[in-house]
């Protein structure tokens, strides 16, 4: 087949063919470039066409590197292709060099949304001259949970604990509803509490504000607000594409945390991506090694009591374009993880496994 590679500019195609996809995943959906300046970069987006048909494409970050008047090009949970082949993944790898060319980009990092036993896309990608580099810049691995089923079914599927918790949250008077755009303040008290009790970081408001309005634009998002006696004091949001659906945010109070709101928050969630026609719910983050002095351990033994499996993503991917600036970011960017890891360690902080 003939492939043509261009820059694409139509949010709805580019949407419609993203979430067409087996392997499609909200990172690479429009809205979430369009939230690039953000994050500190640029975003362009490479579609390649056979006969005016999109057949692949790759949404692309131009990450500025600070004080260096160079550029590092990130593919989060990309390219999309209905299926890995070089007659599509090649052009599309050219084109985003000359990108890199042009923007004096010192290599591009690749993150698909594949599984890390996808031996065709492995293959395809070092044919390419791409190969596997660490640290990632997500987590690759995450709790996902078929939802198919008859929400009987799924019951039934969870731990004892897990249902005796949704139930109980239900008894002691939670209430959960779909938040409005009125209700980001709420959310937004709620995520820096939980951000400063579990260490994690997180980003402005305005980023959230802008998140949310362009998926609900999209009508592709909802937020779950967990109430008791009228205080909100759970949260959770969720993003759809395609045929699944990801937990996106959990936020919660410090308080009332014996009513198990989180419970019946994720319980409901499921239940609104099931409303969606959604095939899969994805919890996102766990660890790659499912050990007790691993970082997230604690995330992973909630979200393993409602049923589900493990899922880990292939490798990050990497090709240098100026292969001596590359080797020496690439000497610090891991450098800088592996010294933050020993010092986790020597303190006694559980281990984490992306960037």
């Amino acid at each position: 087949m003939s492939v043509t590679v261009q820059r694409w500019d139509d949010a709805p195609s580019w949407n419609q063919f993203v979430a067409s996809t087996p392997d499609a995943h909200f990172q690479q959906s429009w809205e979430w470039g369009e939230l690039a300046p953000l994050l500190g970069g640029r975003v362009t987006r490479l579609a390649a066409c056979v006969g005016g048909d999109l057949v692949g494409g790759m949404q692309v970050f131009i990450n500025p590197m600070r004080g260096a008047g160079r550029t590092l090009l990130y593919v989060p949970r990309g390219p999309v292709v209905r299926k890995p082949e070089l007659e599509v993944l090649g052009p599309l790898l050219d084109a985003v060099r000359e990108i890199g060319f042009e923007e004096r980009s010192i290599g591009i990092r690749l993150e698909p949304n594949v599984s890390e036993d996808d031996a065709a896309w492995a293959a395809q990608l070092r044919a390419l001259g791409m190969h596997p580099t660490w640290p990632p810049s997500q987590p690759r691995s995450a709790w996902v949970l078929d939802i198919e089923r008859d929400e009987d079914a799924l019951l039934a599927g969870m731990k004892q604990k897990t249902r005796y918790n949704i139930r109980l949250a239900s008894r002691k008077g939670v209430d959960v509803a779909e938040g409005a755009e009125a209700d980001l303040e709420a959310f937004y008290a709620l995520y820096e509490e939980t951000a400063e009790r579990d260490d994690f970081f997180i980003q402005g408001k305005e980023f959230y504000r802008r998140t949310f309005e362009a998926f609900r634009a999209a009508g592709n998002f909802c937020m779950l607000l967990a109430r008791h006696e009228g205080d909100p004091i759970a949260a959770v949001t969720l993003i759809r594409c395609g045929s699944t659906c990801w937990y996106v945010h959990g936020a919660s109070s410090n308080e009332h945390r014996n009513l198990m709101a989180t419970y019946l928050l994720q319980w409901e969630a499921i239940r609104q991506a099931k409303r969606w026609g959604c095939c899969l719910y994805d919890f996102r983050a766990i660890p790659d090694l499912l050990r007790e002095d691993q970082d997230m351990y604690g995330v992973y033994r909630f979200k393993e009591g409602f049923g589900g499996r493990k899922v880990t993503a292939l490798h990050t991917h990497a090709a240098a374009y100026q292969p001596g600036v590359f080797g020496l970011w690439q000497l610090y960017f891991s450098g800088r993880f592996a010294l933050q890891e020993w010092q986790r360690r020597r303190n006694g902080l559980p281990a984490r496994q992306f960037a």
